[in-house]
């Protein structure tokens, strides 16, 4: 079996610079080493596997652990961690122990980078990645790696007993990926909000992996109009998926981009208060200071109640300043997909449109009248005509802040 690792990926290609030092808690084998390597990178090796082997029934794992890791100089400063699987495999008062003998050589903007395994089928030991080409890795199943059951840790757990580490990217599904491994970007210390896009991260070697077919692109007039709008280095919300998707195209053409998943949020928000759930102020994460010049609803609105339109439009308004770009697309026949479709804008600005559900309801949105009442703080700047690939119509709008 083999898994596509876009998280080593986008370390090799975007995030590691020539210098920069390396503790990899894997075994030499892997051959990742040899890619930082010739980056001129320092690499420093601790094989928590041979930790587990040894150790696996000891009475104190937490002295164990403090014998296996190898004596550091004090001034050593890791850019990046690597972790493969094994965090699966370790106790969470192994984990605390081991981020605490770490701590004095963590720094700011320390990059830890982990494999998670989910489902039910979880492998009862960890597993020999053996590099193939484009960041493929094989499973290779060594006799030699100690019988050890997934522990099943959840991320937020995870995090519980990482003491100063945040997370700021997840990268799942995707092409080539293992379904049953999620990756997980780290960053101690961190001061930027978690959910600000950064350049050089993990979806800017999407692209890498997968070419954009040429039937998946849409030229939305208003995409255009919406970036020409912007003022040099905008500040934007794009409220698509933040998972699975390539979004350094957008972040290029901006200066600084936040993500935001609403209509996860507020499937989440519906599960656990009820069907009358709405937006509130909670599922913006980064800065309330933060002010927008331009927000990305994409399909977004065809899943709202007028209710929840109207709470969502003055909850923007209140972020974003006066002359802000909203976008949104509105479908127009009477029945339309059962979920948002995901979006990339391209370096030429189309965009890719995937993920549209088979699956159709009843279109609850009314008449283009209805929404503009429902979002009185702003004015109609540009409205087009466009296609989806799935033949679906829609109508495009592009909306400015009052004032």
């Amino acid at each position: 079996m083999q898994h596509r690792s876009f998280g080593l990926a986008a370390l090799t290609t975007e995030m590691v610079k020539s210098g920069d030092r390396i503790l990899d808690l894997g075994p030499l084998s892997s051959g990742t080493t040899q890619a930082f390597l010739g980056l001129n990178c320092q690499c420093h090796i601790e094989d928590l596997v041979e930790y587990l082997a040894d150790n696996q029934h000891s009475d104190d794992p937490l002295q164990a652990l403090e014998d296996h890791l190898l004596p550091k100089p004090a001034n050593l400063k890791f850019d990046v961690i690597l972790c493969w699987d094994l965090l699966n495999f370790l106790d969470l008062d192994v984990i605390q122990h081991l981020i605490r003998l770490l701590q004095p050589h963590l720094k700011q903007g320390t990059i830890l980078h982990t494999m998670r395994y989910t489902g039910r089928n979880q492998p009862n030991k960890p597993r020999r990645f053996r590099l193939q080409e484009d960041f493929c890795f094989e499973y290779v199943d060594d006799p030699s790696y100690p019988q050890v059951a997934s522990k099943g840790h959840s991320t937020v757990t995870l995090l519980k007993c990482m003491d100063r580490f945040s997370l700021f990217n997840s990268l799942m599904k995707r092409e080539g990926m293992d379904q049953n491994v999620t990756e997980h970007f780290l960053e101690y210390d961190s001061t930027t909000s978690r959910n600000q896009v950064r350049s050089g991260g993990a979806s800017d070697v999407s692209a890498y992996f997968r070419q954009v077919r040429d039937d998946e692109q849409v030229a939305f007039a208003g995409i255009g109009k919406t970036l020409a709008a912007l003022p040099t280095g905008a500040t934007v919300l794009d409220c698509g998926r933040k998972n699975g998707r390539n979004i350094d195209a957008l972040k290029k053409k901006v200066g600084s981009l936040y993500v935001e998943d609403l209509h996860a949020s507020l499937a989440w928000r519906k599960k656990m208060h009820g069907e009358g759930s709405g937006f509130s102020e909670s599922m913006f994460s980064f800065d309330p200071g933060t002010k927008l010049d331009g927000v990305f609803l994409w399909d977004l609105l065809n899943f709202c109640s007028p209710q929840q339109i109207e709470a969502l439009g003055e909850l923007l308004a209140g972020r974003m300043n006066p002359g802000g770009q909203l976008h949104f697309l509105v479908y127009k026949a009477n029945q339309q997909p059962e979920r948002p479709a995901m979006y990339e804008v391209l370096e030429d600005e189309r965009v890719a449109v995937t993920g549209i559900a088979d699956g159709r309801s009843d279109r609850s949105l009314g008449s283009t009248a209805d929404l503009m009442r429902q979002l009185p703080g702003y004015r109609l700047f540009s409205h087009h005509l466009a296609r989806l690939p799935s033949g679906d119509s829609v109508q495009e709008f592009v909306l400015q802040l009052k004032g």
